[in-house]
């Protein structure tokens, strides 16, 4: 049986997204949406990874801005957008969370991940080093700067490291290359960095000043750098994540790649040029995928009291879908997420074509008998031999990602729109794999 999940992340190489039965679909795991004709509507929360609420975290909506008040809500609405919602969340010593978002959600919780802090003095040459992680950053004297370019007040500076694996990066690891390719992305390793003057500034390096970084394959995707990034059968570069645009930018950052961890160095650029409250920037070591592929994960006539058993709760718990795949080291990777009644269906995309997945169900505590003693989970391509196999409270199945998509990222009908439920169920999408999830009260 499942663990059910605290929080909920993005998943390792794949964007996720939800949709509901209207136009519009939504791109979370754990949601409930509410749009208008002119406007998207957004409030949630926003945690630590100890559940504490985060307050004066900078919350940013197509532009928009709002800070979470002492108890880490925000709510606020943006203009309507027909191409979805860039989601940006952080604060200095925390990793941010960017989601994209195609219709308004309320009720969400974010989790940021807290950071390894060290005290410096930025007029002299320090090491800061993560104990945990192992991510360790050479920093030389008087390289780091204001956003106006000025030098930090006495020299006092929390430096703060964020550790990514998987499940915490931001956007759906779809990318920008050199060449201006859209690609999708499979990390073996990542970073968040910031650094904050005694007057709350945030720094960033000044122009042309350099600081070297070595950065460990996250322990979550076995420890050990793939065959393939070594051999140079996978072309593996350093990727910065934009906020702005959701996009990982290819950058000339000079990757030593080893059987541990990569090695690189980040140099300084003009101030103007990137968003000031992105500072140090968030860094990832990437496998670049050209050709990935989605598959669609759709609920068929489930009952509500299967979401939310009697007598209900709000926000409801929803069912626990546990995904998992195997990475390019080998390592089978996993994530649970929370979906609510509120969403008909579930696309994972930025996936590698031709891989098995796994999934499996879970029906949330109290709900009727009915609910797993009836499921069904059929699939195309069919499941392994084997499955699905069920149990008391849910059920699980392994089937494979199928053939590549047209274009990496969120997967777009034949009129170049995202996908909504309308085109799911006309078959109006990419997605070669296409599971069904059903069961009868």
């Amino acid at each position: 049986m499942m663990r059910r999940s605290a929080f909920l992340l993005m998943p390792v190489l794949l964007g996720l997204a939800c949709g509901e039965g209207s136009p519009a679909p939504l791109p979370t795991e754990d949601l409930q949406a509410s749009s208008a004709a002119l406007s998207a509507v957004f409030s949630g929360t926003v945690r630590d990874a100890n559940n504490q609420p985060v307050a004066n975290a900078r919350v940013t909506i197509n532009g928009i801005n709002r800070i979470t008040s002492s108890n880490g809500t925000y709510s606020f609405s943006v203009a309507a957008s027909t191409t979805g919602y860039r989601l940006d969340i952080r604060k200095d010593g925390y990793g941010p969370v960017n989601e994209l978002k195609m219709a308004g959600e309320l009720n969400l919780v974010h989790v940021l991940g807290k950071a390894y802090t060290q005290q410096i003095n930025s007029t002299v040459n320090t090491v800061i080093q993560d104990p945990l992680s192992g991510i360790r950053v050479e920093l030389l004297a008087n390289t780091l700067r204001t956003a106006t370019g000025a030098l930090p007040t006495s020299g006092k500076v929390t430096f703060s490291i964020v550790p990514h694996g998987p499940a915490t990066m931001p956007g759906d690891f779809t990318a920008r290359n050199a060449l201006g390719q859209t690609v999708a992305l499979e990390t073996v390793g990542a970073v968040t960095l910031s650094a904050v003057d005694s007057q709350g500034n945030t720094l960033a390096l000044g122009t042309g000043a350099t600081m070297d970084v070595k950065l460990p394959v996250p322990a979550s995707i076995g420890g050990t750098m793939p065959a393939c990034v070594l051999n140079g059968t996978c072309r593996t570069v350093m990727w910065r994540f934009s906020p702005t645009t959701g996009l990982w930018n290819e950058q000339s950052a000079s990757p030593v790649f080893n059987s541990t961890g990569t090695s690189f160095r980040i140099t300084g650029i003009r101030q103007s040029t990137i968003d000031p409250a992105d500072g140090l920037g968030t860094w990832n070591a990437d496998i670049e995928h050209v050709s990935p592929a989605c598959t669609i994960i759709e609920f068929v006539n489930i009952p509500l009291d299967c979401y939310n058993p009697p007598p209900g709760t709000s926000p409801e718990p929803g069912i626990e879908l546990g995904f998992a795949q195997m990475t390019s080291s080998g390592t089978m990777w996993s994530k649970n997420a929370d979906v609510r009644s509120t969403a008909s269906f579930v696309v994972h995309y930025n996936l590698r074509s031709g891989i098995p997945l796994d999934l499996s169900v879970e029906f949330p505590p109290g709900a009727p008998a009915y609910c797993a003693g009836n499921l069904t989970l059929t699939s195309t391509p069919a499941p392994s031999a084997g499955y699905p196999v069920y149990w008391a409270t849910g059920g699980a199945t392994r089937w494979t990602s199928g053939a590549p998509a047209p274009t990496p990222g969120y997967p777009v009908d034949s009129g170049g729109n995202p996908i909504d439920f309308a085109d799911v169920v006309s078959g109006d999408h990419p997605c070669t794999s296409h599971i069904y999830i059903q069961t009868h009260p």
